[in-house]
């Protein structure tokens, strides 16, 4: 078991967990030897393991699997680092945003959709409750949102 939050690897004690990806020990081992930085390839697309999870996606996990090595780590928190939000706005049907999607930064402009009181990006269908910002789609991926007077 990874438990992320403990900062630790461990053998799994029955515990619920919000995220389990169970493969057979062999693939794992395989992937060890080798030193394979990127399991979504070796792994996941395999398709030879289980997985569920409670709540929203979470693409740092997924993130994780892909870069398992140094090089990696520093190319992936610097492209974290450089999506930070702009400071830019638009009006939206009557409700100011920000411009840049917090997933992978479309401009909301073009791909922004609003039903009710729920911002969709088209591009890959991240919705954000626009009263509370609320990325509804990942956890802490929320959105500057404010109806226009």
């Amino acid at each position: 078991m990874i438990d992320f939050p403990a900062r630790e690897v461990r053998l799994w004690d029955g515990e619920r967990c919000r995220y389990t990806l169970s493969t057979s020990a062999d693939l794992v081992a395989t992937n060890i030897e080798r030193r394979e930085v990127d399991w979504s390839n070796s792994l996941l697309l395999s398709m030879r393991f289980t997985a569920s999870r409670i709540g929203p996606y979470n693409e740092f996990l997924y993130v994780f699997f892909k870069c398992l090595s140094m090089e990696r780590i520093e190319y992936v928190e610097n492209y974290y680092d450089s999506c930070q939000d702009d400071g830019q706005d638009i009006v939206l049907d009557g409700w100011q945003v920000q411009r840049r999607c917090p997933h992978l930064r479309a401009d909301l402009g073009r791909f922004g959709q609003i039903e009710g009181e729920v911002l969709t990006c088209t591009l890959h269908g991240w919705r954000y409750d626009l009263t509370t910002g609320r990325c509804l789609t990942a956890d802490g991926h929320d959105i500057r949102a404010s109806a226009v007077s």
